[in-house]
């Protein structure tokens, strides 16, 4: 479980009470319905967002249009922060666009510069969460060059599912993913086919590693979906 240390990903103001206060006295709270943008790529990065409720994916669109799923943010969490703690010339790199109706505050850079001088525990947060987001983009170009398709797309589940795994890996307690995504975006995260995800899911349903119903999906036997991680 060390070396997954790079997916636990708590609420950003945990143990910052204070701070949390300061933060949303200078953001701006917003209700977001769902499917709706929040920024575009090559947008000026003007602000970042801490997601209070709901699930946003992270994308990119390539030169023939095809998109390419980064993250799926969760609610505690920060984002839209790379480009904004720095210069912010380049523009956005990525979309963000709501996946469910979510409630964000949304903070300008100005403000946000203004926290990170003046609270150095939001400053080794934002350095923190970056890091750890770094290691897993890194995870997922190792994944692209050395995995087959069924071990990129329990990785991708492990990935959605976490923490919740990890907080029951030594139970058999079931675990539902807690981000919906659709098939085809699921594809867009593994580089594969919405046909070859729908394949190899059903095989799993099949052998009783996962179940795949309204709900969503849910990993039965977690501690053998956890084994993936170490191959």
């Amino acid at each position: 479980m060390e070396t997954l240390w790079h997916l636990r990903e708590r609420d950003f103001f945990r143990d910052l009470p204070a701070e949390r206060d300061e933060f949303m006295s200078l953001a701006v709270k917003r209700a977001v319905a769902a499917h709706r943008y929040l920024f575009v790529q090559g947008e000026p990065a003007t602000c970042a967002y801490y997601l209070e409720s709901g699930s946003v994916r992270i994308f990119r669109n390539d030169t023939l249009g095809k998109e390419c799923i980064v993250f799926a943010r969760r609610a505690g969490e920060m984002f839209g922060l790379a480009e904004v703690v720095g210069t912010g010339e380049k523009g956005r790199q990525c979309n963000a666009q709501t996946l469910t109706p979510c409630c964000l505050f949304e903070i300008t850079k100005a403000n946000l510069d203004l926290l990170l001088c003046h609270h150095y525990s939001i400053a080794t947060k934002v350095m923190d969460v970056l890091g750890r987001r770094i290691r897993y983009l890194c995870e997922q170009v190792e994944n692209l060059m050395v995995c087959d398709v069924t071990t990129r797309l329990l990785k991708a589940l492990v990935y959605l599912s976490y923490p919740g795994l990890a907080d029951r890996a030594s139970g058999e307690e079931p675990v539902t993913i807690p981000v919906r995504l659709t098939q085809e975006q699921i594809a867009e995260m593994i580089g594969s086919c919405q046909q070859t995800v729908s394949e190899i899911l059903n095989r799993l349903a099949q052998d009783g590693v996962i179940r795949v119903d309204r709900k969503g999906i849910t990993f039965l036997r977690p501690a053998e979906a956890l084994q993936y991680m170490d191959d």
